[in-house]
């Protein structure tokens, strides 16, 4: 089953992403076409040295089955569109081999039929110029610093695949699925990695807080403490919390290392203990009048969809 592959890829050194690309993920050799900030030149056997040096955007396209590109936008993203088998192994290998110093991957679905229809399906994802959640994502070494969490990614609704330099793979769907049935699967999982959902586990770069972290500041643990007593905390202001460990809204004299929610009856903190745990923010009680941490010893079992488990089977 051969399909039109695009994928994005994201890093703080496009150059040496755009060049690990030719010959793994496109032709090897010069493209037949080559526009540098839109304007079309003739490609050279520098062709790569050429798209690098391109003052905003570079493409580089070939001739063949199913037109493979490859661009470049400066201070933006790695694109590229190549024709094979959606095989999740298969690219992780090629994206590890090399390897390919993105930190985040986005790629689009395979299944046309998703945007088309009377209600046509739109799925986000990581935002910015990163194509919309298809049937992978990926992130490599600090992109998973923009996640809740790891175990976000262990607990997900998906297939997870790793790889060499700290490099995972994230699959919503069986790719031997009709797009109907991949669609069924892929929804829960693009919800929860994208970047507008609140009850995602992704934290844009330019996270903007949407809820206000009322809470007391533990110098020595440098920890935020939360108390919680008479309401729900929703996942967005979870979210928001461990965006806080990232952006340090307190400023350099009040670093935030910690955040502890501390709920005042013993039923709501277990009742948000498995969403903090998924998190990494601390869960914390009142017990015969003592503080008790209840995260520590939270030891959950993932859980996986059917879908996963038999293609893992296979």
């Amino acid at each position: 089953m051969v399909k039109s592959l695009k994928i994005g890829l994201s890093g703080p050194d496009l150059a040496a992403i755009l060049k690990s690309v030719p010959g793994r993920l496109t032709p090897r050799g010069p493209p037949s076409y080559l526009a540098l900030d839109d304007q079309e030149t003739p490609p050279s056997a520098d062709w790569l040295g050429q798209m690098v040096r391109g003052e905003l955007s570079s493409m580089a396209r070939w001739s063949g089955d199913g037109d493979p590109f490859l661009s470049l936008d400066k201070g933006e993203l790695v694109r590229l569109k190549t024709t094979q088998a959606p095989d999740p192994k298969a690219m992780l290998s090629a994206l590890t081999s090399g390897p390919t110093p993105f930190e985040l991957a986005s790629f689009a679905s395979i299944h046309p039929e998703w945007a088309q229809g009377s209600k046509p399906y739109r799925s986000r994802g990581f935002g910015e110029l990163h194509y919309p959640h298809g049937w992978l994502c990926g992130f490599r070494g600090k992109g998973h610093d923009q996640l809740v969490s790891r175990r976000w990614l262990e607990f997900g609704p998906w297939r997870v695949l790793k790889g060499s330099g700290d490099t995972t793979l994230v699959q919503f769907h069986d790719v031997a699925a009709d797009a109907a049935t991949a669609l069924e699967q892929a929804r829960a999982g693009h919800r929860l990695l994208e970047i507008l959902n609140p009850d995602s586990g992704f934290i844009a770069a330019d996270h903007v807080m949407s809820h206000d972290l009322q809470g007391i500041y533990d110098a020595r643990n440098q920890a935020l403490r939360i108390i919680v007593h008479g309401r729900e905390v929703p996942p967005g202001e979870m979210r928001d919390a461990c965006a806080a460990k990232k952006t340090q809204p307190l400023g350099p004299e009040k670093p935030i290392a910690r955040v502890a929610y501390v709920f005042m009856e013993p039923q709501a903190a277990r009742a948000h203990l498995h969403a903090l745990w998924l998190r990494e923010l601390e869960c914390w009680t009142i017990e015969q009048g003592n503080e008790v941490r209840l995260d520590k010893d939270h030891r959950p079992t993932p859980v996986k969809p059917d879908w996963v488990k038999a293609v893992e089977s296979r």
